[in-house]
C-alpha cells in the first residue's frame, strides 16, 4: 500500500561521520505524538529511524531511532535470535523539532561507533529509512518495498554504496567512574539496631577500537550495582528461580555477539568483580566474541526437571565465555560457544556447536548440541548438600526428621558430564507459518554461566498460525489465528506435561490489540517424598542409587490436569494514554499443597504521558488461589513509576514498589515457617543527568520495610544514598 504521508531523507558523510536529516510531513501536525523521554524510551511516539547493515552480511543491524523532539533509541537487530536488543548504547548526536509542515530531524553518526571493513575504498551497506505514524494504527512507512513471504528483513535492506575513504580513527574511548554511597540495614527478626556501610571508589572503563573490526573493553574496579530499581516480580506458587534483566553497561556492550538460539550466557549470575575484559571482532565471514570477568561469589541456579533454586560459593570464582560464528555462504552458518566458572571447591565448563541453514527465504532449521562438565571439591559438595538440607529432631521422642529437596537428591550426581540439544525446523510466509521443535536436556546438565533452569527432560513441539490481514478501508487491520502442542517426559520417559494451546488475536481502531488464549495440560505436581523420619537406632540414608528412586516422577508425583482460559488485551484511548491488562481464570496446581486448585490473575498496567515532561507508569498484579470455595493465598503487586523529565538530558524519577501475600493457613496441609500476613514496601528517588549514555551523573536516595506475623506494621529493614559519576573521553 502508499504510504500515506510524505517523507523525506537526506544523506551525506564527510569521511568521519554519517549525517541524516528527515522531514516528515503531517496533514495535521497537532496530531503529532511527542515526548521528552529519556534514552530508548520514545518507542511509542512518532519516530524517524535508520537502519544499518554495515558489512551487509545480513545477520546484524545497527538501529537508530528519533521523535519529533530529538529523543535517541538505538538497538541492535540480530537475524540469527529475531531480537531487536536496546542494550546498545552509542554516542550520537540528534536533534528535532514540531514545524508547520509537520517534524523535521536531524542526526549525525560517528563512523567510529560502527564496526565496518574500512580497508575497501568504496562501502556497500544495507541501509533502509523508516518512519513510525501512530495514529488510529500504528504503520511502519519505508524507503523500501519489504516482502512478508521473506522472514529475514535484514536481507531485504537497500544497498548504499559510497563513503569513499571512510575511516573509523583511532576509536579510543576512556571512562572514569566515581560512586559513593552510605547503606543501613538491619535484620528485622534478631534486632533493631542498624550496621552502615560506606563506600566510595573510583574505577576505569576503557573502549579501543583495536581496528575498525575488533573492539576491546575493560574495565577496572568497576561500579556493577545497580542504579535503578529492579520491577517487581511476585514469587509464589512459583517453583522456578526468577529472571532479572542485565541492565549494566560492560556486559550489555556488543552481547549480541555472544548469541545462539539456547543463550549460554546470563551475566546476572556474575555479581560483583573487580575486573573485566570483553574482546568482539569481525573479519569477512567471521565474528568473534569473549569475556572475562572475577567475581567474590559464584551464583548458580541449580535446575531439575520440577524446581529450581538459587545457591552461591562465598569464593572468588573466575568467569570467562568465547563465541566464534562463520557465515559458510548466505545460507549456512556454524558456531561454537564456550563458557567457564571456576574457583576452589568447583569447576563448571561448557562447549556447544550451532548451525543455521536458510534454504529459502521462508524456511529455517537451527540446531545446537551442548556439552557441560561440572566437578565439586569435597568441601564444596558438602556445602551443596548441607544447603539444601536441613534436620530437626523432637526432644521429648528423640525423633529426627531429615528435609531434603530436588537440588540436594541431584547433588550426588554433580559430578559428571552431560549433553543437550536443540533443533527447530520453521516456515514462515506472508500468510502462515508453521514450527516444530525438539530439544533433550540430560539429567545431569549444568550450565551454570546461563539462565537455564531446567534439566532431565525432553520436550516436543509443533505448532503454527495464520494470518488475514485487512483493506485499506477495513475497521480492523490483523487477524490470527495460532496454536501449538507439546508433550515433555523426564530422561526415564516419564510424563512431566502435555500441552495443547490455542490462541486467537485480533488488531483493530485505537491502536488495540486483543489475544484470547484457551490452554489445557496435564503436569506433574510437587514431589511428595521430600522428608524422612528416623531416630538414632534408625539412621537415614540416602546414597546415589536412592536418590535416583527418589527423583523418579510416577512413584513420587501426582498428575493434575491444568485449564485456563487467558486474555491479553492492550489500546490507546488518546494519544498519550496506553492501557492493558491480562487476565486468567481456571484451574492450576496448589505447588504448596500439591493439589489443583481454582486460580485467578489479573495484571493490568497503564503508561500515561500527562503531558510532555511528566509520566506514569502503573503495573498491578493479582493472583488468587481457591480450594474447594476456600481462599488459599491472595497476593498483590503494585510497581509504580513516576517520571519527570526536564530535558532530553535530565529526569527525577519516584519508584514504588510494594509487595503484599495474605494466606489462609488453616487451608495449607503443612503452614510450616510461611507468614500469615506479609508486605514490603520499596521505594526509591533518582535524578539523572546524561550528556549520552557513558558521561552521567547520577544522585539517589532509596528505603524498604517489611511487615510479616511478628510485627506490627511495615518497618524500615533498609536505607541507602548513592551517587555516580562518569565521563567519556573520546580520544
Amino acid at each position: 500500500m502508499s504510504a500515506p504521508v510524505k517523507t523525506e531523507a537526506f544523506v551525506y558523510e564527510n569521511g568521519d561521520t554519517l549525517f541524516i536529516a528527515f522531514k516528515a510531513y503531517d496533514p495535521d501536525p497537532s496530531k503529532i505524538i511527542a515526548n521528552l523521554t529519556d534514552r530508548d524510551s520514545n518507542w511509542n511516539d512518532d519516530r524517524v529511524a535508520v537502519k544499518i547493515d554495515s558489512y551487509h552480511d545480513h545477520s546484524l543491524a545497527y538501529q537508530f531511532f528519533i521523535n519529533p523532539l530529538g529523543t535517541q533509541a538505538d538497538a541492535i537487530e540480530n537475524e540469527l535470535t529475531k531480537n531487536e536488543s536496546p542494550a546498545w548504547d552509542g554516542i550520537w548526536e540528534a536533534a528535532g523539532q514540531i514545524t508547520d509542515f509537520g517534524y523535521q530531524v536531524e542526526i549525525a553518526i560517528p563512523l567510529r561507533i560502527l564496526n565496518f571493513d574500512d580497508s575497501l575504498d568504496i562501502q556497500h551497506w544495507g541501509m533502509e529509512f523508516v518512519r513510525f505514524y501512530p495514529r488510529d494504527t500504528q504503520m511502519r512507512i519505508s524507503n523500501a518495498q519489504m516482502s512478508q513471504d521473506n522472514n529475514c528483513w535484514i536481507c531485504q535492506m537497500p544497498i548504499e554504496r559510497g563513503f569513499s575513504g571512510a575511516k573509523q580513527g583511532n576509536n579510543l574511548t576512556a571512562i572514569p567512574t566515581f560512586v559513593t554511597g552510605k547503606t543501613k540495614s538491619r535484620d528485622l527478626s534478631e534486632t533493631n539496631d542498624w550496621s552502615e556501610e560506606s563506600n566510595s571508589d573510583v574505577g576505569l572503563d576503557v573502549k579501543w577500537g583495536i581496528t575498525p573490526d575488533i573492539t576491546l573493553n575493560a574495565t577496572l574496579n568497576p561500579d556493577f550495582s545497580q542504579v535503578e530499581a529492579d520491577s517487581g516480580q511476585l514469587n509464589v506458587n512459583n517453583t522456578f528461580a526468577l529472571y532479572l534483566q542485565e541492565k549494566r553497561s560492560f556486559f550489555l556492550e556488543n552481547q549480541d555477539y555472544f548469541d545462539t538460539p539456547v543463550n549460554l550466557i546470563y551475566t546476572r549470575n556474575i555479581n560483583a568483580p573487580d575486573y573485566g575484559a570483553k574482546i568482539t571482532g569481525k573479519s569477512g565471514d567471521h565474528s568473534f566474541a569473549a569475556f572475562i570477568a572475577n567475581d567474590k561469589t559464584a551464583n548458580i541456579i541449580t535446575p531439575s526437571n520440577l524446581r529450581s533454586s538459587g545457591y552461591s560459593i562465598e569464593q572468588d570464582t573466575l568467569n570467562s565465555a568465547f563465541r566464534y560464528r562463520y557465515a559458510v555462504n548466505k545460507e549456512l552458518a556454524v558456531g561454537v560457544v564456550s563458557t567457564i566458572r571456576d574457583n576452589d571447591d568447583y569447576h563448571n565448563e561448557v562447549l556447544s556447536f550451532d548451525t543455521k541453514y536458510q534454504p529459502s527465504p521462508q524456511d529455517t532449521v537451527n540446531f545446537q548440541i551442548i556439552r557441560t562438565n561440572t566437578e565439586f571439591s569435597e568441601v564444596g559438595l558438602s556445602d551443596v548438600f548441607d544447603y539444601f538440607s536441613d534436620t530437626s529432631t523432637d526432644e521429648h521422642t528423640n525423633i529426627t526428621t531429615f528435609n531434603f529437596g530436588e537440588q540436594y537428591l541431584r547433588a550426588f550426581s554433580v559430578n559428571s558430564s552431560d549433553l543437550a540439544y536443540r533443533i527447530q525446523y520453521t516456515h514462515e510466509n506472508r500468510d502462515w507459518y508453521f514450527n516444530v521443535r525438539h530439544e533433550d536436556i540430560g539429567e545431569n546438565f549444568r550450565a551454570d554461566l546461563a539462565f537455564i533452569d531446567t534439566v532431565d527432560r525432553t520436550m516436543s513441539v509443533i505448532g503454527g498460525g495464520y494470518v488475514w490481514r485487512g483493506d485499506d478501508d477495513d475497521w480492523w487491520s490483523r487477524f490470527r489465528i495460532n496454536g501449538d502442542i507439546d508433550i515433555t517426559h523426564n530422561q526415564d520417559g516419564e510424563l512431566l506435561e502435555q500441552e495443547n494451546e490455542f490462541n486467537i488475536n485480533f488488531n483493530g481502531p485505537k491502536q488495540s490489540y486483543l489475544r484470547v488464549g484457551f490452554l489445557g495440560r496435564d503436569r506433574v505436581g510437587a514431589r511428595t517424598n521430600n522428608e524422612l523420619v528416623y531416630s538414632h537406632d534408625n539412621p537415614v540414608i540416602i546414597d546415589a542409587q536412592s536418590a535416583q528412586d527418589y527423583l523418579a516422577i510416577d512413584a513420587n508425583t501426582d498428575m493434575f490436569y491444568e485449564k485456563n482460559i487467558n486474555m491479553w488485551g492492550e489500546f490507546k484511548p488518546t494519544s498519550n494514554l496506553w492501557l492493558g491488562n491480562y487476565f486468567k481464570k481456571g484451574k492450576a496446581i496448589d505447588y504448596a499443597n500439591n493439589r489443583i486448585s481454582d486460580q485467578l490473575v489479573l495484571e493490568p498496567n497503564i503508561s500515561w504521558n500527562i503531558n510532555t515532561h511528566l509520566k506514569s507508569q502503573i503495573r498491578f498484579e493479582y493472583t488468587r488461589l481457591d480450594h474447594e470455595g476456600d481462599n488459599v493465598f491472595t497476593a498483590k503487586l503494585l510497581d509504580l513509576r513516576n517520571t519527570y523529565q526536564f530535558s532530553i538530558k535530565s529526569f527525577l524519577r519516584l519508584s514504588l514498589v510494594y509487595t503484599e501475600i495474605d494466606r489462609n493457613l488453616s487451608k495449607y496441609v503443612d503452614p510450616g515457617d510461611r507468614n500469615e500476613n506479609f508486605r514490603r514496601l520499596s521505594a526509591q528517588l533518582l535524578y539523572s543527568y546524561k550528556i549520552n549514555p557513558q558521561t552521567l551523573f547520577f544522585v539517589g536516595y532509596s528505603e524498604a520495610g517489611k511487615d510479616n506475623d511478628s510485627l506490627t506494621n511495615i518497618k524500615s529493614d533498609n536505607r541507602s544514598v548513592f551517587m555516580k559519576l562518569s565521563y567519556a573521553w573520546l580520544l
